[in-house]
């Protein structure tokens, strides 16, 4: 196990044919965000970049070389790289675009294996894919501040975990986050912007990506609590059980907005809930009752009126089917949710 500095070891991946020399698993993954975000990182926090994960190398033989100072020299035969050659093709060519200065202080964790041990951890770097739990944007909400104290709140009998969502108990009522992000973003405002977003897995996971952005802090804030997470969950349960309700006959022609928009005319259906006091301990407002007695006819008028106005909309143009095309535009919901 040595510390070797990154100007050194990423000479090793010089050149068009670096990964077929040094037997890489793969060559180097240009376009993908984990790889973006290596040369991101490399950029903006080199001194960050090293502390997690090692450099793996196989080697035919390691002999010792004259030191220089207090630094030990090692010279590496027939290097093989295991594992890391995404990490050190980052750096080449962070390396080449800000110059040597810019990781002259960097060392980088190596592992160099020989004989025996070399073909072991060959083996068990093939197979580390297929047993390793990635940590995805879900899982990294946990470092959100703002999370763990909703995690650690009085749920007065509930449980809250990000990966297994609000729970009641083993038979109870559970609530996953995924619910729970977008029952936040239906009473939020002041535009249908964040609802529109939280509709596709991919939204929803760019949010939870960027914990520090304004998008993510108007949802999961340092003032949310337990009961404003649940009155969200029940208005925005409430709001869909209504639209399901409507009569299939209203669902066609324009009506489609109902199958392609669904979470738009969510939105809308609770414009009447006071949402900006949604996480207020006490309330005159009974959310309870206004969710069982009126959520019905306010999801009927929003559907109603947004159908009208997307009709009235098309009308102008020249053509009179773009629904399936445009119903899932945020331009689109701006305009139709205007002075709602």
């Amino acid at each position: 196990m040595l510390h070797v500095p990154a100007v050194e070891l990423v000479r090793l991946v010089a050149g068009a044919g670096a990964a077929e020399r040094l037997s890489a698993a793969r060559g180097y993954l240009y376009d993908t965000p984990e790889t973006l975000a290596l040369e991101q990182q490399a950029r903006e926090s080199p001194e960050d970049f090293a502390v997690p994960g090692w450099i793996v190398l196989g080697a035919d033989a390691l002999f010792p070389a004259r030191s220089e100072g207090f630094t030990d020299r090692i010279w590496i035969h027939g290097a093989e790289l295991i594992d890391g050659y995404q990490r050190l093709k980052a750096l080449a060519l962070v390396l080449d675009e800000l110059g040597l200065g810019h990781l002259e202080h960097m060392l980088l964790k190596v592992e160099v294996h020989c004989g025996v041990e070399r073909e072991r951890a060959r083996r068990i770097y093939g197979h580390a894919d297929r047993c390793r739990n990635i940590r995805d944007a879900q899982d990294r909400l946990l470092l959100c501040p703002n999370v763990q104290r909703l995690a650690q709140a009085n749920w007065e009998g509930w449980t809250f975990c990000v990966r297994r969502g609000v729970s009641d108990g083993p038979s109870g009522t559970t609530y996953y986050l995924p619910e729970v992000t977008r029952a936040l973003a239906c009473l939020s405002g002041p535009g249908p912007e964040l609802a529109h977003r939280t509709a596709s897995a991919e939204g929803m996971v760019s949010l939870w990506d960027d914990t520090t952005s304004p998008s993510y802090l108007s949802l999961f804030h340092p003032r949310m609590t337990p009961l404003g997470v649940m009155r969200a969950v029940e208005s925005y349960r409430a709001a869909r059980a209504a639209l399901e309700r409507l009569p299939k006959s209203r669902g066609v022609g324009h009506g489609k907005l109902m199958e392609y928009a669904p979470e738009l005319i969510h939105w809308a259906s609770c414009r009447f809930l006071p949402w900006k006091r949604l996480h207020a301990s006490r309330s005159d407002f009974d959310w309870d009752g206004e969710l069982r007695h009126r959520m019905r006819a306010h999801t009927e008028a929003a559907f109603t009126e947004l159908v009208r106005r997307y009709e009235q909309r098309v009308e102008h143009t020249k053509g009179k089917h773009t629904y399936v095309s445009t119903a899932g535009e945020l331009w689109l919901w701006r305009d139709l949710t205007c002075g709602l």
